[in-house]
Parts: C-alpha cells; sequence; structure tokens
C-alpha cells in the first residue's frame, strides 16, 4: 500500500506568472464591468512584478516539509479555523443502498402514498424502536470496516492509481481513532498510537455513549454474535435508563454547533475527571455508529434517509458525535448512512472504503433471528461512557446548539436528482466528458434561474503527489459562458450549440487535468498570501517597500478576488458507486448557492443536491433548480443526439 510513496513526487509551486495569467483569465468572464476588470488586471499585474520575493519565501517553505508544502496552511485554513457547526456546514454525508432481504420493516401508522405531495420526497418518522435487523447490519458493517482497517494497518490495501500513475494513499491511515477537538480560534486533531491501535469503538443511542469492546483482551476479533449480543445489551439498557429517567445530558448536541461554543463547554467538561474520562475514550474509539430509532417513509425513499443521515431527521444534530472522523448512522429499519468529519482527509478515502464494506456486506449470506454468543459462556462487557455533574452553563450551551442546530437544518434542503443516462451515452453518443458534461449542465442550470453566471469550485484531486489533498477547479471559463449564452439564444442553431458545448467541456478537460497536476490557480494563491503574512524574510531579502506592501495588499483585498472566490456552485464528483445512493455536502456561499456532489454511473447519474431555503439563502431555490436541471439534462441529451445523427449521416453520403 506504502511501498510507491517515496516514489511519489513533491506538490509543485506554478509560476507567479502562469497563476496570474490563469486568474485573470478565470475573472474576465465574471466581470461585467470592463473599468472594474481593467482595474483588477493592474492590480494582478502589479502583483506579480513584486511577487518574486514571495515565491522565494514559498520555494524555501516547501523544501523544509515533510509532505506537502501546502498540507499544514490548508488543515488549519480549510477546516480547523472553521468556526460555524459542523453539522451540514461542513461535515459531508452519504448512504448506502437498502438490502432488499430487510425484514420486520417499521412502517408509520398511515405511510405516505404515491398519490401524497410528500411521496416523492419522503419524510423521516420516529418508530420509537429498534430492531434485530437493524443490530445485525449495524454489526456487520462494524466487522467489515474493521477488515478494511486491518488491510490498512497490514499496508494490503491496492495501490491506487490513475493514467499519471500511483496515487498517494496517506489519507487512509487517517480514517481510524481520528477526531477534531474544540478549542478557541482553531481546533486540533487527536490521532495517536493509542487511539489508532484502539480495540473499541463508540455506540450512541438517545444520545447516551457506550464503549463496545471489538477485540478480546488478547487482541482477537470479537465474532458476530458476541458484538450482537453487546448491541442487543446496550438497547436493553437504555430502555432501563429511560424508563428510570437516568439518561445523561445530551452532550453529543454540542458537536453539531459553534466551535468556540463547543470549545468553552468542553474546558468546563473536562475538568471533571469522569467527564473528562468519557472524552478521552470518545477520542480513543475507532470510529462511531449512532443506532436511530427514526426510519424513512417510504422505505426506499433516498431522499428520507440522506435527511435523517446528515443530521437526524426529527431531532437536528442529536445522536452523533460530529467530531468522529469516521461515523456510521444505521436507522430502525437497517438503513446505513456515513458521516464524515472532513479536516483529516477528503470525503472520496471515506467513500472509497465504505462502498467497499457495502459490498461486502450485500454478498454475505443473511440469517433471521436472534444469534447466540459465539464464545462459551461470553459475559457483555460494554462500558456506559457517562457525562456527570454538568453543570448549569454547559446546560445552556446545549440548549443554545439545539436552537442553532435546529435552524441550521430547518433552512438546509437537500435531495437527490437522478438522469437515466450516463458515462456510456456521454461518451459514446455526446462525444463529450462525462465530468465536463456534468459540469456544463449544472452551470447552466444554474443560469437559466438566476440569470446570472456563478463562480464554480469543482474538486480536483491532487493524490498524484506526496500527501496530496485537493486543487479548485474555477469550471465557470469564458467558453462556458459562451455555451450558456447560446443555449438561451434562440437565434443559435443547435449545431452551434453542439459545438460551443464541446469547446467548453475541452476547455474545462484541461483545466481539470492541470489542476489534478498541481497547476491551478487558488492554493498557490493562498501559499502567497501565507509567504507574505507568515513567512519570514529569506537571509539577504531586502525590506519591502511602501509601493510593493501597496501592491501585494491591493492584490489580496481586490473585491474580483473575492468575488471569483465566492463559489455559488461548489461541485465535487466521486466514482461510479451503485452502492453509494446519496452523496452531500452543505453549499459554502451565502447568498443562491447550492453544493453539490454527483456520481456518474455506466447508465445513469447521482446528484446529491444542497440549498438554503429562499430566505435563509437569499434567492436560492432547491426545488426549481430539481426542476430545471432535470429539463437542461433532457434539453442537452436532445441536442447531442441530434449532432451524432447529422455527423452519421454525413458520413453516410462520403
Amino acid at each position: 500500500m506504502l511501498s510507491e510513496q517515496n516514489k511519489l513526487p513533491r506538490l509543485p509551486i506554478p509560476s507567479v506568472s502562469q497563476t496570474i495569467s490563469r486568474y485573470l483569465e478565470s475573472i474576465e468572464p465574471l466581470l461585467d464591468d470592463k473599468e472594474a476588470l481593467a482595474e483588477s488586471k493592474q492590480k494582478a499585474q502589479n502583483f506579480a512584478r513584486v511577487a518574486g520575493r514571495l515565491q522565494k519565501r514559498l520555494e524555501s517553505y516547501a523544501k523544509f516539509q515533510k509532505g506537502s508544502w501546502l498540507e499544514k496552511w490548508w488543515l488549519e485554513l480549510a477546516y480547523l479555523t472553521w468556526r460555524e457547526g459542523l453539522c451540514i456546514n461542513s461535515n459531508y454525508w452519504l448512504t448506502v443502498a437498502n438490502d432488499p432481504r430487510a425484514y420486520g420493516v417499521a412502517m408509520p401508522p398511515k405511510p405516505l402514498q404515491p398519490v401524497d405531495a410528500q411521496y416523492s420526497m419522503g419524510r423521516v418518522w420516529d418508530s420509537n424502536e429498534y430492531s434485530e435487523f437493524q443490530v445485525r447490519r449495524a454489526v456487520r458493517f462494524i466487522q467489515h470496516t474493521l477488515d478494511f482497517k486491518e488491510m490498512v494497518d497490514l499496508g494490503q490495501l491496492p495501490i491506487d492509481r490513475t493514467r499519471a500513475g500511483p496515487l498517494c494513499m496517506n489519507q487512509y491511515q487517517l480514517i481510524f481513532g481520528m477526531t477534531r477537538i474544540p478549542r478557541m480560534g482553531c481546533d486540533e486533531l487527536r490521532q495517536d498510537p493509542t487511539s489508532k491501535n484502539s480495540r473499541f469503538i463508540i455506540l450512541i443511542l438517545q444520545d447516551q455513549i457506550y464503549r463496545v469492546d471489538v477485540y478480546d483482551s488478547v487482541g482477537h476479533r470479537k465474532p458476530n454474535g458476541d458484538l450482537e449480543a453487546e448491541v442487543h445489551a446496550i438497547i436493553a439498557d437504555i430502555a432501563m435508563r429511560i424508563d428510570q429517567n437516568e439518561l445523561d445530558p445530551a452532550v453529543t448536541v454540542l458537536t453539531s454547533g459553534h466551535r468556540d461554543r463547543w470549545s468553552a463547554a468542553y474546558q468546563r467538561l473536562e475538568q471533571q475527571p469522569a467527564n473528562y474520562a468519557t472524552l478521552n475514550a470518545i477520542q480513543e474509539a475507532l470510529f462511531a455508529v449512532s443506532l436511530d430509532t427514526t426510519c424513512s417513509d417510504p422505505f426506499e425513499s433516498v431522499n428520507a434517509h440522506q435527511l435523517n443521515t446528515k443530521c437526524h431527521g426529527t431531532q437536528p444534530g442529536h445522536n452523533r458525535w460530529y467530531d468522529k472522523c469516521a461515523s456510521y448512522v444505521v436507522d430502525r429499519n437497517g438503513a446505513v448512512g456515513y458521516v464524515g468529519e472532513h479536516s483529516p482527509c477528503d470525503a472520496l478515502i471515506p467513500a472509497l472504503m465504505v462502498e467497499y464494506v457495502s459490498k461486502v456486506v450485500s454478498k454475505e449470506p443473511l440469517e433471521r433471528g436472534l444469534l447466540m454468543p459465539e464464545t462459551p459462556h461470553y459475559k457483555t462487557c460494554f462500558r456506559r461512557l457517562r457525562f456527570t455533574d454538568v453543570d448549569s452553563s454547559v446546560m445552556n450551551m446545549i440548549r443554545d446548539a439545539e436552537t442553532e442546530v435546529t435552524t441550521t437544518a430547518n433552512n438546509s434542503l437537500s435531495r437527490q436528482i437522478r438522469a437515466d443516462f450516463g458515462s456510456d451515452w456521454i461518451k459514446k453518443t455526446a462525444n463529450i466528458g462525462p465530468d465536463a458534461f456534468a459540469q456544463m449542465a449544472l452551470q447552466l442550470t444554474y443560469y437559466r434561474i438566476h440569470g446570472s453566471f456563478a463562480p464554480v469550485y469543482e474538486t480536483a484531486s491532487t493524490r498524484q503527489f506526496l500527501h496530496g489533498r485537493t486543487e479548485t477547479v474555477r469550471s465557470f471559463t469564458r467558453e462556458a459562458a459562451d455555451f450558456m449564452l447560446a443555449m438561451c439564444d434562440p437565434t443559435t442553431t443547435n449545431a452551434d450549440r453542439y459545438c460551443k458545448l464541446a469547446t467548453a467541456s475541452k476547455k474545462h478537460q484541461t483545466m481539470l487535468k492541470e489542476g489534478s497536476s498541481g497547476q491551478g490557480i487558488d492554493r498557490h494563491i493562498l501559499g502567497l498570501r501565507m509567504a507574505y503574512h507568515r513567512l519570514n524574510p529569506l537571509p539577504g531579502e531586502g525590506p519591502i517597500s511602501d509601493s510593493e506592501k501597496q501592491a501585494i495588499n491591493d492584490f489580496f483585498n481586490d473585491p474580483a478576488l473575492a468575488r471569483s472566490t465566492t463559489f455559488q456552485l461548489s461541485t465535487s464528483g466521486l466514482f461510479p458507486s451503485y452502492y453509494l445512493t446519496h452523496t452531500g455536502f452543505g453549499c459554502v456561499a451565502p447568498e443562491r448557492a447550492y453544493g453539490i456532489n454527483y456520481i456518474i454511473e455506466a447508465n445513469r447519474i447521482k446528484f446529491g443536491l444542497e440549498g438554503k431555503t429562499k430566505e435563509a439563502g437569499k434567492g436560492t431555490n432547491v426545488e426549481l433548480f430539481e426542476k430545471t436541471l432535470l429539463r437542461t439534462l433532457t434539453e442537452l441529451k436532445l441536442l447531442c443526439e441530434q449532432a451524432k445523427a447529422k455527423t452519421t449521416e454525413q458520413q453516410s453520403r462520403l
């Protein structure tokens, strides 16, 4: 798995001239005001003339970094200094295909019917109970996630590769035993030998946290029957605690809300020895599993399933520990989801793990009936991790967090959108790269709704470099703008529209390749900014003159730079996946913005769309985006089919 790590190149630092040239190209179609564009060009050119000293500082700094020159800064600035709550705003969520063998499925007294207006979106219903199948499915996912961890520990994972060569495998080592710890201003990550080699996980039920040993005292994995006995015993314990009114405060909710509030509460909690021990145990756990009493109505509703996974469908922010890097969510009917804390690794890596685990579980025989413990004379040994003597200030912070996350959840609208064609048709008939096709459809949808162009972020992986993470692909280009204008101009022929689609798609593919090759714009600009603010002058470097400072500050403070990084379309594509039914994350811009993850399979495309309500998003319209995207996809499909037919006809005449 790590055998080729030492062969990977370091993340390169582009030249200043290249970055500024590409930056100016990216803002040109965004700025309608020619005077403002001319002013921004002048600022960028002035910056390029004086940024040589910053470039040299950055290059010198890079030589002394063990991994990527970007790594520490990116972790801090993109994630750990983020103060808003993790729920929806930062954590991503995945849902897994239901098992068709599910049994004992619960349904509400009055299930939604196809004629009901709410049927297509579904709803989350609280059954107030747990089920045998839920426990069975949870244990299977636990076991095969442990299989995956052991492959990582033993270095047995095959090396991920692309046409460019091997990819960095470091992030696989950052999934297990990894927890974000709240600190004022800037959080910390904890993963150490104790947590990486831990023998237990945590189960969360009714906001109560339980330690479950998944290995015995000599390090052998516990069999399914033993683990199922542990989970059923915990469910019985929860029922008793509810009956006796012995539930501890819902400290879990604090992990969903504002980071500085959680930091203040954390500092108070850790002063009490028992609570400190609980926090420490949570951090040492390999991963978390939340068992919910909620379920989807209708059972097969992907939209209801993803809603429950991302923030708990009936009690937002409850029954999760959002600080854990890896958390499964299993509802009453055995539907499985996953919530990931984003800072240590990009969503792609845990998604590959969840896809692997889901596939293995789906192919296993499934028996019904309670399993008996497989170890002779087995006695359950779960441990309840308690929060006791929680003072009034922390209780107030819990209530404030509940209010905050409820507002966050109510303001967030998310759903899945499916196209009934995929990469096979796009490549063979449209003769366009599938990712570029999806990007053009999303951008055209936005333009049709809002009548303006959106700055677009698309994730490009830089894992071909040591400890590489991501680069921004500024997918909105002059070519994309020309395509959108042609599609909305009734005087433009379909032949011209297709030509502009093809041109814009080729440009997009070029930019995606540049980003993946470490030749993007935004990470380099970040590096130059950090070189200015944090890196000391090099030996022999003269003082920065007032005119140089002016040129540097003018560029970094240019409204055009700010606008071009206010990504109203934040997008990311994952690998083709049958088992991942929905993938989602929250949009990042405050106005008229959407977060969209998509999976392009051979014969379908799955878009996971998130946006705010019209009021909270100041014009965001998720429902209209869904309808317009479906119409746009149909229109583009027809456009490409007509172009293909015309080409075939012309060839037949030759």
